[in-house]
């Protein structure tokens, strides 16, 4: 049982390592090529091709159903059970339905395509449209291979994906751009790339014996086919509320009521703040969904509360950091990396950036709901935040704007994370981290004291980096003294630095003496004082 417990928990880290790793290559690459999309288009076309992307990407979430999560709760609960034989059934019967329903669903809107670029800015913007829903069947399927993997918990494959193709694809958006192909460019090179990621996560399946030929021929079984059908029907009333609540709806009315331009700078502002904050917040929901899902399937209710507990600890230990950072800093980013045309995404990116602090910590009680099979309450409080979400936009995107529906994204998410985390501690009976969070947020309050008083004496370049230097040395410093490490976080930091490939391992065994001499020094100043 111990070398059982071992292997899953050595997993966990590797799968944990592996998708920051992932997120962070591509969040460094996908950020450098954003910054030049964004000077090159300006903050017009900016606007319009983020608000195809958008609509584009809210058809196949439509389509997706919730098969998605389901996918990876069912192979992942399988997989826990050591059924193998039971996951391709469960990947072909998806399959199936999915197809069947995007190619419908592309063919209707390749019709329509003028009408609805015409409700959003006018007939000429319609190849956009036609070049982005051409992607939707390529980009349905690559979701359903990578759930699969998600299932399998393999995430090492997105890292190879990442390092392999991901390079050619921005190095190509690059390209067109510069030549001056401009959106139509853009919308092309991803069409042709989402071909090659479905190719290769097909190859990927191959290999780990999911996709063999003679698991094409056999059936899911009707117990287990009802379960997905329970378990996605209320799946899929949580992702219509999602797609209101969390995921930029507010471009349908920007869309409507304001320039192309308005819609660019609330976009803008979005896709920063979630560069920022969403990024571990994300990297955690993909590795703990599949693992409470596999918890669930075992019965171990003890790991799936310490996790809790764990997870939440660290996503405030950087979220919090990284969210007062870049509101304190959000003039800076602006206007030297994208512009000074787009410093009208500054107030929308502020605030949107508030909300994802707090936000933030939702995503373990999410994934803890999802694996565990109690999501009823999401999709039942989701509807409600829908509703009020609609209501503040029609109030405030008329007549604000983006800062209106910056507003609106803010009040309603907080209002989400609040709610799902008190209904989640109080049916599982979770022990919730309060005195941690305390000792993060006092050292955060300390760190952004700090980085205002630099900027306020040089808000130019050298005060820029001067101010980012001395929050990251104020605020681990505060955390030491106040002493926000446990003895858990040298038990898991150990446990990473044995992942870890070559030289890699001597940079974490400093950071492991520093944080622990550091301690040591600490408490024996503080008993010689009592």
């Amino acid at each position: 049982m111990t070398s059982t417990n071992n292997k899953h928990g050595s997993r966990l880290i590797k799968n944990t390592v592996h998708t920051l790793f992932n997120t962070f290559f591509m969040l460094i690459l996908t950020w450098a090529v954003s910054i030049w999309v964004a000077r090159q288009l300006g903050p017009s076309n900016y606007g319009i091709f983020t608000l195809v992307l958008w609509f584009s990407g809210t058809v196949s979430w439509l389509i997706g159903m919730g098969l998605m999560h389901a996918l990876t709760k069912f192979i992942a609960e399988y997989h826990g059970k050591s059924s193998i034989d039971n996951i391709c059934p469960i990947v072909v019967f998806t399959l199936k339905i999915e197809i069947g329903i995007t190619v419908v669903t592309t063919a209707l809107l390749l019709f329509f395509r003028t009408a609805i670029a015409d409700y959003f800015f006018s007939p000429n913007e319609s190849i956009y449209f036609f070049i982005a829903f051409l992607g939707l069947l390529p980009g349905v399927v690559t979701a359903i291979f990578s759930a699969t993997i998600e299932g399998i918990q393999k995430f090492e494959y997105f890292t190879y994906a990442n390092l392999i193709i991901s390079p050619f694809s921005l190095a190509a958006k690059v390209f067109v751009l510069w030549i001056g192909y401009g959106i139509e460019g853009l919308l092309i090179v991803m069409l042709v790339f989402s071909f090659i990621n479905t190719g290769f996560y097909f190859f990927v399946l191959r290999k780990e014996g999911i996709c063999a030929r003679g698991g094409w021929k056999r059936r899911v079984d009707k117990q287990l086919r009802s379960r997905i059908g329970k378990y996605n029907t209320s799946v899929l009333a949580i992702i219509l509320c999602d797609k209101i609540v969390w995921d930029k709806s507010e471009n349908f009315f920007l869309g409507r009521f304001c320039t192309a331009a308005e819609i660019g700078f609330y976009n803008l502002g979005f896709n920063l703040a979630h560069r920022f904050m969403s990024v571990l917040p994300a990297t955690f929901w993909r590795v703990l969904f599949p693992a409470m899902s596999s918890y669930f399937g075992s019965g171990d209710r003890v790991k799936m509360k310490r996790l809790f507990y764990v997870t939440t600890r660290y996503l405030a230990f950087l979220s919090f950091p990284m969210g007062v950072c870049a509101i304190i800093l959000a003039y800076q980013i602006i206007h030297y990396l994208y512009g000074h045309n787009f410093i009208g995404a500054q107030r929308p990116l502020q605030l949107i950036l508030a909300s994802c602090i707090i936000s933030s910590l939702g995503k373990p009680g999410s994934a803890i709901l999802y694996g565990y099979e109690k999501q009823a309450f999401i999709y039942k409080y989701g509807s409600v935040l829908a509703i009020v979400n609609i209501v503040l936009d029609i109030f405030l995107i008329r007549s604000h704007g983006e800062l209106g529906a910056a507003i609106a994204y803010s009040i309603t998410t907080v209002l989400g994370t609040i709610g799902g985390l008190i209904y989640t501690c109080s049916v599982m009976k979770l022990n919730y981290p309060f005195v941690s969070l305390f000792k993060i947020l006092f050292s955060t309050i300390i760190m952004g004291v700090v980085m205002e008083l630099i900027i306020l004496q040089n808000a130019a370049i050298p005060g820029f980096l001067l101010a980012i230097v001395a929050g990251i040395v104020v605020y681990f410093i505060c955390s030491l003294v106040l002493g926000t490490f446990e003895q858990e976080d040298y038990v898991l930091l150990e446990s990473v630095k044995n992942v870890l490939p070559g030289n890699s391992k001597k940079i974490m065994d400093i950071i492991i003496n520093f944080i622990s001499q550091f301690k040591n020094t600490t408490r024996s100043f503080y008993t010689f004082l009592s």
